[in-house]
């Protein structure tokens, strides 16, 4: 039973996936505030989510247990949760409008401000980023499928691991930010964006660094 932790670990993760994702649809910046924590249930679901990921590989080599199911699950629930908090994040119950008279708020569906002057997405991220990180993802899932039906081993990286570290940081500093210090200290906001910023460009460059392997490991001609 012990040697199955690492796998129950996974199916746990991803049963806090769908919990993150159904608390997270609760929050609209826009709306009236709900009469429970919504982010701070979000943000505790999330860590606790990232913090098995870290655990479940190490003792699935710790127990010498790695299973077929360990090396397809593990990596589809990570990009399963990475890439769903991103498109909550850069979704319209994240985007803040503001009037002529202020932040405008809906009440039961009625506007309760003035004209529209700009709008913002409070959590920082934007489409584009969401973009790269979901391109990314889906090529190195397509080449580590490609390598295991060629029976060559795909293992994750150095580069891989850091950053679906800074991912997580990226994402759950978003998600404190907005439920604790939107309109607060600066620092704040600035940390939130070096951190997505990071997170972006770090996945970009690791997926670069996957493309390299795949050329090596499987000695695929330049087209």
């Amino acid at each position: 039973m012990i040697r199955h932790i690492p796998n129950l670990l996974t199916a746990g993760r991803f049963l806090m996936a769908i919990a993150f994702f159904v608390v997270l649809g609760c929050y609209d910046v826009q709306g009236p505030e709900p009469d429970w924590p919504v982010l701070d249930v979000a943000f505790v679901i999330f860590l606790v989510a990232a913090s098995t990921d870290m655990v479940d590989g190490y003792l699935a080599r710790k127990l010498q247990h790695m299973t077929t199911f360990g090396r397809i699950a593990d990596p589809f629930v990570d990009k399963m949760i990475v890439c769903g908090a991103l498109a909550y994040l850069i979704g319209a119950q994240f985007v803040a409008i503001t009037g002529s008279d202020g932040p405008i708020r809906y009440d039961m569906g009625t506007v309760v401000s003035g004209p529209i002057l700009w709008t913002e997405n409070v959590t920082g991220w934007r489409p584009w980023m969401a973009a790269v990180i979901l391109a990314r993802e889906l090529l190195v899932t397509g080449m580590r499928s490609f390598s295991e039906v060629h029976k060559i081993p795909f293992a994750a990286t150095l580069s891989g691991k850091v950053k679906m570290f800074v991912q997580c940081f990226a994402i759950g500093w978003s998600l404190f930010y907005v439920a604790h210090w939107r309109g607060g200290p600066e620092w704040t906001r600035i940390v939130r964006d070096v951190l997505i910023w990071a997170a972006t460009l770090i996945t970009g460059l690791s997926g670069l660094f996957y493309v390299q392997r795949a050329y090596k490991l499987l000695r695929l001609p330049p087209d």
